[in-house]
């Protein structure tokens, strides 16, 4: 199975399609410049999911997917839209394989999904709490940045 994804040429073009049929606002939201360094991570992330299931050990994917967080970080890329990027590599590479492949490729998928999720509650990727962040600023009374 891991060669397989390594062989197939269309596979990196094919996730970021699939992406965006999961969420139909990546497009809108990131320039042609980004996403080609969408279709460009793509490759490593084909890599690394190769090692994985190679190895049957998700911590290749896993721990690439979490070094890769600061660098999407500076791109000003959301961590929902990494995990929607993910997942469209998982409807991908499970449509290059077997039907009976598809959990050993969904498995480590769903590691580096769990780890990306501890990322999604830095700030930046989600408004937030309005309460909260009204009493944050101190009652907010006069400063229009609360809401």
């Amino acid at each position: 199975m891991a060669a397989r994804l390594r062989g197939a040429a269309r596979l990196p073009a094919t996730a970021l399609e699939a992406a965006y049929r999961i969420d139909q606002t990546l497009p809108e939201r990131y320039d042609e410049m980004m996403q080609r360094k969408f279709l460009r991570d793509y490759e490593q992330y084909i890599e690394q999911l190769a090692r994985a299931i190679e190895t049957d050990e998700d911590h290749f994917l896993v721990v690439w997917g979490e070094s890769i967080v600061p660098i999407y970080r500076r791109r000003n890329v959301r961590m929902n839209d990494v995990v929607s990027l993910v997942r469209g590599l998982e409807e991908a590479a499970v449509a290059v394989g077997p039907a009976g492949d598809a959990q050993i490729i969904r498995a480590p998928i769903d590691a580096l999904v769990e780890r990306l999720r501890h990322h999604r509650r830095l700030p930046g990727d989600h408004e937030g709490n309005a309460a909260v962040r009204f009493v944050w600023k101190g009652a907010g009374f006069g400063d229009d940045t609360v809401v």
